[in-house]
């Protein structure tokens, strides 16, 4: 089995399956003493995520999924939560909510400013405590999304993806979220392209 992890350059081995491991997703939180950082790994296999785990060591809290199996938090299923527009959250990976937060604000959509760890933001789609996770102009690499977006489409929600990549593992520009609030990120496509 191939490996790729955030400190390492290249994929190491020829396999059609690959490991993608983050040791510390959200590094600056862990440095500074903030609760936003996991331990996360993505299993791809031909080119599909099929497995991912997402550890919240700080709460002791095992978030795991597998292609068509489902999503969960300490052994017991979760599901994102598709609120209404104007009781919906999202978090933006990246600087880019200086420019998304005036196509949502008139849905009444709440927006957040990074906050530094993509597990953290993921996790928190997947279980239901927000709507959305934005990843545009983000600097997140394939260690920082792939454990996310399979974790996220298990538990029902929606990738949108706003760059084209042969695989989407490999996605660099999408937005994550539920099914009503993938209907605006299409609606304001183009308005949202043209910030990228």
């Amino acid at each position: 089995i191939g490996f790729h992890g955030e400190e390492t350059e290249d994929v190491v081995g020829t396999s059609n399956s690959l490991w993608i491991v983050d040791p510390i997703d959200g590094t600056s939180s862990f440095v500074h003493g903030l609760p936003y950082c996991m331990n996360m790994a993505a299993l791809v296999d031909d080119n599909e995520i099929v497995a991912s785990v997402l550890y919240d060591f700080v709460n002791d809290e095992l978030f795991t999924a597998k292609k068509g199996q489902g999503a969960f938090k300490n052994d017991k299923p979760i599901s994102i939560a598709d609120e209404p527009l104007d009781n919906s959250i999202v978090f933006s990976g990246s600087h880019a909510y200086k420019n998304i937060y005036p196509l949502l604000q008139p849905h009444g959509i709440g927006m957040f400013a990074p906050i530094g760890a993509s597990g953290y933001e993921f996790s928190r789609l997947a279980q239901g405590n927000i709507q959305g996770v934005t990843k545009l102009h983000s600097r997140s690499q394939i260690h920082d999304n792939a454990p996310g977006m399979l974790l996220v489409r298990e538990a029902g929600g929606v990738i949108v993806p706003f760059s084209q990549n042969q695989h989407e593992y490999e996605m660099g520009q999408f937005v994550a979220c539920t099914p009503k609030l993938a209907e605006v990120f299409e609606a304001e496509r183009a308005a949202i392209t043209s910030t990228l």
